[in-house]
């Protein structure tokens, strides 16, 4: 990321904040806008609500390690209108299997013919069980280009170090994968519509809605040569959606990578990373915030304040002094917290 001085922080007109109950309706707003982006979610305002309850049940301690998962919002200050969202769930593939396909080779030789040959395959498998997962990363289309992506991420990370106990040592995240203009996948056209019934889409809103074990049912349980496959197919594998792809290198630098797996329905790439190494979790640290204005040594940073539903991010310029933090007033009231407080602060150039 290159460095940026206090006046050109991205997304300092948002703020990072968990959902709670009376977000509802935002929520649900946001899924529908999404039209299957947040393929996850189901497109019905009990979803929503179950979402949100689930996540308030984590944060209460009441919640089970096969559902603990905390839903954060992203929040215009100046509309007070919620713009985008993104999900961390601690541990996946604890109640039903996660699948993906992970990508290998098989030789075939024969010394006889002298003939040898190396093919990329496919193998579905649950090799992703137990990791933590950050998912349905989303900012509504009017919100983009305004830093709100980049904001959502960090919370995500910053948010993970104040509960490291509870995420597993490794976090993966899984990209959208490459669409033609028409929005279908070449890689489902090719592989997953000769073995279902229903659409990609119609395969999606089925997991959304918990239904999981088709996948196992109707799926090849063999390996899948690529090079049996079209190659608009074979072309897409490892790829991702225009749309996202903005986010791959501030995910990198964050301390993603990919490691060979994709997604099952459209093999967009999944990133992966040692949960403990991420840039917010290695390099954030708490700090006492103190009130001041804003000097020609200040910095930017990502801040975040509060615990449970008081959990505040957003992006402000800071001069740091030892084990202290000066941040101007407005800064202090857009993470609800007081003089005085403890604040997790990442610096914006770290990395």
């Amino acid at each position: 990321m290159p460095e940026l001085t206090p006046h050109s922080m991205p997304g300092e007109r948002f703020v990072v904040r968990v959902a709670n109950a009376v977000d509802v309706d935002a929520f649900h707003a946001l899924v529908i806008e999404a039209d299957g982006a947040l393929e996850r979610h189901a497109e019905s305002i009990d979803a929503s609500r179950a979402t949100i309850a689930r996540s308030l049940r984590s944060l209460a301690g009441e919640a089970s390690d096969a559902e603990r998962s905390y839903l954060l919002l992203l929040e215009n200050t100046a509309r007070g209108e919620v713009a985008g969202c993104v999900q961390l769930v601690c541990s996946i593939g604890l109640d039903q299997p996660f699948y993906d396909y992970r990508l290998g080779k098989i030789v075939h030789s024969s010394s006889r013919l002298k003939s040898w040959r190396c093919h990329d395959v496919l193998y579905l498998c649950n090799d992703l069980t137990g990791c933590s997962e950050l998912h349905s990363l989303y900012v509504r289309r009017d919100a983009r280009g305004q830093g709100g992506a980049a904001l959502l991420t960090k919370a995500a990370q910053l948010f993970i170090a104040t509960r490291p106990a509870e995420f597993a040592p490794r976090t993966i995240i899984e990209m959208h994968g490459v669409r033609d203009p028409d929005d279908t996948s070449p890689f489902w056209e090719a592989v997953g519509r000769h073995f279902f019934k229903v659409d990609q889409r119609g395969a999606e809103r089925l997991v959304a809605q918990g239904r999981k074990a088709f996948i196992a049912e109707l799926m090849p349980k063999h390996p899948v040569y690529l090079s049996l496959l079209p190659d608009s197919a074979q072309a897409t594998v490892g790829g991702i959606h225009p749309v996202v792809a903005g986010l791959v290198p501030l995910l990198e630098q964050d301390g993603f990578h990919f490691e060979n797996h994709v997604d099952i329905f459209d093999a967009g790439m999944v990133l992966e990373a040692h949960t403990r190494t991420l840039n917010g979790v290695a390099n954030s640290r708490e700090l006492v915030a103190e009130a001041g204005e804003a000097t020609a040594g200040a910095q930017s940073w990502w801040l975040a304040g509060g615990e449970g539903e008081g959990f505040r991010v957003a992006a402000g310029a800071g001069a740091l002094a030892g084990e202290c933090l000066s941040l101007p007033p407005e800064a202090l009231r857009r993470l609800g917290m007081t003089a005085g407080g403890k604040v997790r602060a990442l610096a914006a150039t770290a990395a």
